[in-house]
């Protein structure tokens, strides 16, 4: 039996092993999550919507248990968890919300920032290390998978979507939106974003994983991005590299590394944009975005209609509705639409911001998305001043770490899943020792035997 001191955090490294291993149950379900959905137990795919929250639980309970609770967190969580508990109370009161659905609704919003902050605070620099090196392994057979889906017909079992008779989203020119293990294409828009972070890290520091791998991986992201078909993939791709460029300005060796990084992709590219499918599937891709504009107009236009409009919309109607209290938690749910109704929906809104407000009330769901909006604010700033300090992790996760956090939907698994890997790698990656700069180093050294690191001056 482990002994535990009296005081301070745990002593014995089994505590600790045990919780790593539901940090790793955690993330592996994320993954696979959709093909148990999908095709393994197709009958257990309402179930399985919430397969990870008993881990999630156990997460909690043992971060008690060993003392691995962190404790900076503690009076976020119990204002969040305070917060919440007595709106729901109310809502159960004086509303009409039924407690099955309220319970649904509550484990949505209580149980992954605790998660995320539990990681964030006891995962070390190996442990990153191992998830990421995972992450870009596993992105080949997902592109293969990917590819076999766009290749086939929308009727086939590969298609199958993660309710029964239900099918994935259309993409462009007959294709359907590849979706890899996850139950939608939601789960390869997140996915390869956080992959793409632990490349150019890779990149950056050749010490994290073999260059095998990140060669592999960097010619498995760039197929996956056309087959994939998803606009808001673009988008996050093209803040990471962004993210490269502006860490380029803290230094001279910032900017040969960052040289050295797009010339690594560059190359990836074309090699890559030689095969017959990326071609096939670039074309398809170029459609998707000319329907896009079609319908939605400019980028400009879109992100009116998908960020600020959802925002400003809400409010509005809210007001004049005198939404105050809410129609209760769990409502905007489509497993709870699919339960009241027989087919999933979306009953308060499709964005995370009109479905929050139109849940919580116009105080109660401000008050909660200001909370998101600061928190992943906090983490960005941390993560610019770690560039500084030659760690730029944080810094290349900062995309998909924001859009999952603001925008992301929590009632929706697989996007809540995503926002707890990709806040708890963020915090996790912000406590790294900085990268010690190599001394400088003489003229007439052979440039094989130079070495640089991201930071040195």
């Amino acid at each position: 039996m482990a002994v535990m001191e009296s005081r301070g955090p745990i002593v014995r490294e089994p505590h600790m092993s045990m919780l790593k291993k539901l940090f790793w149950a955690y993330f592996l379900l994320l993954i696979f999550e959709g093909a148990l959905r999908k095709w393994i137990v197709p009958q257990l795919a309402g179930p399985l919507l919430v397969v990870r929250d008993p881990v999630a639980f156990f997460i909690i309970a043992e971060a008690y248990r060993t003392r691995k609770w962190p404790r900076e967190w503690s009076a976020v969580v119990g204002i969040l968890t305070a917060g919440i508990l007595v709106l729901c109370f109310v809502q159960l009161v004086v509303g009409e919300t039924r407690w099955f659905i309220a319970l649904y609704g509550l484990r949505s919003y209580l149980l992954p920032f605790p998660v995320a902050f539990i990681m964030g605070s006891n995962l070390d620099e190996e442990d990153l290390r191992k998830f990421g090196k995972c992450t870009l392994w596993l992105l080949l057979p997902l592109t293969a998978l990917e590819i076999a889906q766009y290749m086939a017909p929308p009727v086939s079992f590969l298609n199958v979507g993660a309710y029964r008779g239900s099918e994935q989203l259309n993409y462009a020119l007959g294709h359907v939106r590849a979706s890899a293990t996850f139950s939608y294409v939601v789960g390869p828009m997140s996915y390869i974003p956080m992959a793409a972070a632990f490349i150019l890290y890779g990149l950056a520091n050749p010490r994290f994983v073999k260059k095998s791998a990140l060669w592999a991986a960097s010619g498995a992201l760039v197929l996956s991005i056309p087959v994939t078909g998803s606009r808001t993939l673009v988008f996050l791709l093209t803040a990471i590299v962004a993210c490269v460029g502006v860490a380029a300005f803290f230094g001279v060796s910032q900017f040969v590394k960052s040289l050295q990084i797009i010339a690594v992709l560059v190359v990836v590219s074309a090699m890559v944009s030689r095969l017959p499918i990326f071609s096939g599937a670039s074309d398809t891709l170029s459609t998707r975005f000319s329907q896009a504009s079609a319908s939605e107009g400019t980028v400009e236009d879109s992100i009116f209609l998908r960020v600020l409009h959802p925002v400003t919309g809400t409010i509005e109607e809210s007001i004049s509705r005198s939404n105050w209290l809410g129609v209760g938690l769990g409502h905007g749910a489509n497993a709870v639409s699919a339960l009241l109704t027989g087919t999933p929906g979306f009953t308060v809104g499709e964005e995370e911001f009109p479905r929050v407000i139109n849940e919580f009330g116009l105080p109660a769901g401000i008050a909660f998305m200001l909370f998101r909006g600061f928190l992943a604010l906090m983490i960005i700033s941390k993560a610019l001043a770690r560039v500084r300090d030659h760690q730029p992790l944080p810094w290349l996760l900062a995309p998909l770490m924001f859009w999952t956090l603001v925008f992301g939907v929590l009632e929706q698994p697989t996007e809540q899943g995503f926002m707890v890997i990709s806040v708890a790698f963020s915090l996790a990656a912000l406590r790294l020792a900085s990268v010690p700069v190599e001394p400088a180093q003489p003229i007439n050294q052979p440039w094989q035997q130079r070495k640089f690191s991201w930071g040195a001056r």
